[in-house]
């Protein structure tokens, strides 16, 4: 009701800035109650699994990533979350080498051009299928065996 006040005014050239402040206010507070996490029915932070505890917190966020998608809320959450986590943590593991002035024969994985974030998950999702015996260890740990065993530079020489 106010919403539609507020269009008719500025549709007559009469909208006063107090009113511009009003509407602004109120299409921002219906976006946080849209977006917000109760809204959605999401888990509490403290409920999220931590992606870089384990590799079992891992493949709890992780494990649809690249498949079909989804509308739920607490999917798109989790997806968004774990590509956020592999594009960073890939980004720093090539990073760190390249400061440290690492020749790229001697680094642990050279990731090449081109490679997605949804294929570093697949990779680190099947490096924890055929490796259960580390599951248990922290996901930075076992990120940087998978890239290592899918992108090893010596092998690129």
């Amino acid at each position: 009701m106010i919403l539609a006040v507020c269009v008719q005014a500025g549709a007559s050239g009469q909208l006063k800035g107090v009113s511009m402040r009003l509407l602004s206010a109120l299409g921002l507070l219906a976006v946080l109650l849209v977006c917000s996490p109760g809204s959605a029915g999401r888990k509490s932070a403290a409920e999220q699994p931590d992606i870089s505890r384990s590799g079992r917190d891992f493949l709890e966020a992780c494990s649809k990533v690249g498949s079909e998608g989804s509308s739920d809320p607490v999917r798109v959450y989790n997806d968004a979350a774990c590509v956020g986590w592999v594009e960073g943590f890939a980004d720093g593991f090539t990073v760190h080498e390249e400061l440290l002035g690492v020749p790229a024969k001697d680094r642990m994985a050279c990731l090449p051009h081109g490679v997605t974030a949804i294929q570093t998950v697949r990779i680190i999702r099947k490096y924890i299928a055929d490796n259960p015996d580390k599951v248990h260890r922290p996901t930075r740990y076992i990120a940087s065996l998978a890239l290592a065993s899918a992108f090893a530079c010596k092998a690129r020489k």
